[in-house]
């Protein structure tokens, strides 16, 4: 078909997550109880040991391979000089897109961006939470952030690598952000059956595919963000729990996949094609698993438990009595 290309479906993957990730973070804040400074200190503790001790993990990984996703014309990860200390750090910390560009693992792009947006994310629950019609507020602000992001993508493109307006890539996706936020605003009235659910995301797909720009990203992730309370939920019972499980794992799936296709398509090269799918297939199930049990979840739980000992510390000089202490969050709320 004539000016079709194959679909980054990827890339549009990534943006509904960024929807979903905003609804859910949004959601566990208010189950929090907690307010002001509190609420965000708790936030990014949490944060922090749910984001960080894996990708550490996968960046040394790749440098003591010694492979690197920077080769040109080369997707994904492929053998390498060594990177330079600048660039490892970077990648450590996150702020790739801010200096020494570039990700050592290609789809480490993302995370710099989460993790930007997870620094206003608790300012933008405070604002609306327990506010009269909020919507419209965040809709304004969802209006706004798409001419900045256009002005900043012509800024960026007209300016070389190195420039202020390259590094503030987490604009162009402050768009793809807010719908979640809207979600979550918006009351729940689920009148439409979940089963039209995946017709309804494939629906978005198709039309990403046909018109791959940033702006038809922006505007379907907002009716992504609109509709989410109109669905019902699904309660088909194999259906969550292959859905939970999914989630459970997916960070260990989205750090570990490139490692799983470099071991089948340079290591394992001359292997059958039989043996090498039967390696990637295993590779892709187990090594999220491990990681999971290994890593993600003891930091999980480290990462709440000092959120919560700082959270109470916080809060014992306004809640001195215990009648207080109790009824205070309701009356935050």
């Amino acid at each position: 078909m004539a000016g079709f290309r194959l679909p980054p479906i990827g890339t549009f993957g990534v943006l509904l997550f960024f929807v979903h990730t905003c609804l859910v973070l949004m959601y566990s804040m208010e189950r929090g109880g907690l307010d002001g400074p509190v609420l965000a200190g708790n936030f990014y503790v949490r944060r922090l040991f749910r984001i960080y001790p894996l990708s550490i993990l996968a960046v040394l990984t790749a440098v003591a391979l010694h492979m690197d996703s920077g080769a040109p014309g080369i997707q994904g990860l492929s053998r390498a000089e060594p990177v330079s200390l600048g660039r490892i750090l970077s990648n450590l910390f996150l702020i790739q897109n801010l200096v020494k560009p570039g990700s050592i693992i290609n789809v480490l792009w993302s995370l710099p961006v989460e993790v930007q947006m997870y620094v206003i994310l608790p300012f933008l629950f405070l604002w609306i939470h327990g506010k009269k019609a909020p919507v419209w507020r965040l809709s304004l602000l969802w209006a706004v952030a798409v001419p900045v992001a256009i002005v900043h993508a012509h800024l960026a493109g007209a300016s070389g690598p190195a420039s202020l307006a390259r590094r503030l890539s987490f604009l162009d996706y402050v768009p793809n952000f807010l719908p979640g936020i809207i979600a979550f605003a918006l009351p729940r009235e689920p009148k439409i059956r979940s089963y039209f659910w995946l017709p309804f995301i494939l629906i978005l797909i198709a039309v990403y595919s046909a018109v791959q720009t940033a702006t038809i990203g922006w505007a379907l992730c907002l009716v992504l963000g609109f509709a989410i309370p109109f669905f019902g939920e699904i309660k088909t019972g194999w259906l969550r729990w292959i859905s939970h499980r999914i989630a459970t794992y997916s960070y260990g799936i989205y750090l570990s996949h490139q490692f799983c296709i470099w071991v089948v398509a340079d290591p394992l090269a001359s292997f059958p094609l039989w043996s090498r799918v039967a390696v990637l297939l295993v590779g892709l199930t187990a090594i999220p698993i491990a990681l999971y049990y290994i890593v993600e979840r003891p930091m999980i739980k480290v990462g709440a438990e000092l959120a919560d000992k700082m959270s109470n510390r916080q809060l014992v000089p306004a809640t001195a009595v215990p009648e207080v202490a109790q009824t205070a969050p309701e009356s935050a709320a």
